[in-house]
């Protein structure tokens, strides 16, 4: 029954892109030249299937590990170890993130000069560094508003320094982390911690937007000390033979999940110790993470990926009308199929006692998110730098800050991290680098910054709809008196 319904909210998610893909593919005759139909096809399977069975995986065999560290942890009541447990298991996570691996290794095709072990390290403890300061706050019970407004004066002020390539890079990078293998954990340690206090809604929110803030940061400073010329891109993640793809994902997937099956295995002997049926089905659990995560890397690197690049650079040299518009359906496809958007409107309606209604929040999060994709499509066609969108988005969340409550700027900055999820990098991210490549006259800076832009345009929305739920609050209170 767990896989089937996997395998319903994957297919929601993943179907209507495919879908649409394919009509398009046929259409402009990208199947014609490259990754044949049947392979596609093959890869949408294996996509569905593989990423049903990480969920399924990640459910049965790390959350239940993670959620015993986390009750753990916040009963020894000591805020050292919370730190300790937070950064570790904030590293440890995001290094088998599918998310994380498939950007990384896009940015690594164009950029040969950034490592690829470096940048994952470093997109890692951000997010490490970060869950900690997150679970220190909400202890402490510092401001939630004023700790998100000095994040995010930090990461403005650092990337004036840096190159606009690194930039681009290190705002997709936020948005990158928080997947299906971090949000669960960083959740699970989240709602830990605000149970040891007199939680208020908020306390609930913002553990994955504070995460996704670390990446972003790190990776600037990262760029601080890696300038120079940008290489080429030559779709070297697509040149590989199956065979060799399939080795070399393999290799990837065992090094990454690794230091995770070894946290659990630790857990299970001096702590968990769970009866023999439940820890055979934990580490059932492990295998199914593992088996999924493979057959998903695999796919969306041998074809899915391959394909949406193609059709980028065919539909680019088509027009940008059409470039545009296909951007705004794909946006708002990409965001109402996402499950975990449907989880966390879900679980705000729950909070929020039903005043903040879930299909209010889908809407907003909707028109956010096609906005982000036609203001990337925008971006790489007239060659704007991609401060021109920075620059005014997060100055107007920072305004609106103090006319939105605490609950809404939480669950704002959740829903940019959320926004961005599988779909993100394995298809409109490599869209953006096929229409770069045709349209742009800098291709290589153009073909990132979308996952950014996804991530900000949800916490603009957000922040717009906790203004305008405010406003009608006052009204009605003043109606009443």
């Amino acid at each position: 029954m767990g896989f089937l319904k996997e395998l319903k909210e994957v297919s929601i998610s993943v179907l209507p892109i495919a879908v649409i893909a394919t009509l398009l593919s046929f259409f402009f005759g990208v199947f014609s030249d490259g990754v044949p139909f049947w392979q596609f096809l093959l890869s949408v399977i294996l996509i569905i299937v593989g990423l049903s069975l990480f969920l399924l995986g990640v459910g049965m065999g790390f959350v239940p590990v993670g959620n015993h560290i986390g009750q753990m942890v916040t009963k020894k009541h000591s805020i050292w170890l919370l730190v300790s447990v937070g950064l570790f298991l904030g590293v440890i996570i995001t290094i088998a993130e599918p998310d994380v691996e498939v950007l990384v290794e896009q940015v690594v095709s164009i950029n040969p000069r950034i490592g690829k072990l470096l940048l994952i390290l470093m997109i890692s403890l951000g997010v490490g560094i970060f869950m900690a300061l997150s679970y220190i706050r909400t202890l402490t019970g510092f401001s939630m508003k004023i700790a998100f407004l000095i994040c995010v004066l930090l990461i403005l002020v650092t990337a004036f320094f840096v190159p606009e390539f690194f930039v681009s890079v290190a705002f997709d990078s936020g948005g990158a982390t928080t997947g299906p293998m971090a949000v669960p954990f960083i959740l699970a340690l989240g709602l830990g911690v605000s149970a040891t206090r007199n939680a208020k809604e908020s306390d609930s929110f913002g553990y994955a937007g504070m995460a996704s803030i670390g990446p972003v940061l790190f990776v600037l400073v990262l760029g601080l000390f890696l300038r120079g010329d940008i290489g080429l891109y030559e779709g070297g993640i697509y040149s590989m033979s199956l065979s060799e793809r399939m080795l070399n994902t393999l290799r990837e997937v065992s090094v990454a999940l690794l230091p995770l099956v070894v946290i659990a295995i630790v857990v299970q002997l001096f702590s968990m110790r769970l009866p023999k049926i439940r820890a055979i089905r934990l580490f059932v659990g492990i295998f199914y993470a593992f088996v999924g995560l493979v057959l998903f890397l695999f796919a969306v690197k041998s074809s899915f990926m391959p394909i949406a690049a193609a059709l980028g650079r065919v539909v680019g040299s088509v027009g940008s009308w059409l470039l545009i518009l296909i951007g705004i359906v794909f946006g708002a496809v990409v965001v109402l199929a996402e499950p975990a958007i449907w989880v966390l409107t879900e679980e705000v309606e729950q909070v929020s006692q039903g005043r903040i209604r879930r299909g209010v929040m889908l809407l907003f999060m909707s028109l956010g998110v096609a906005s982000a994709v036609a203001l990337s499509m925008l971006r790489i066609i007239y060659g704007l730098s991609i401060w021109y969108f920075l620059l005014p988005g997060y100055a107007l969340i920072l305004i609106l800050m103090p006319f939105s409550s605490t609950l809404f700027v939480a669950v704002a900055f959740d829903s940019g991290g959320v926004a961005t999820g599988p779909m993100s990098s394995t298809f409109l991210l490599p869209f953006a680098i096929g229409a770069a490549g045709v349209v742009s006259n800098d291709a290589q800076s153009a073909s990132f910054g979308m996952i950014g832009l996804i991530a900000m345009m949800p916490i603009l929305s957000i922040e717009i709809l906790g203004v305008i739920y405010g406003v009608t609050i006052k009204r009605a209170e003043r109606s009443v008196k």
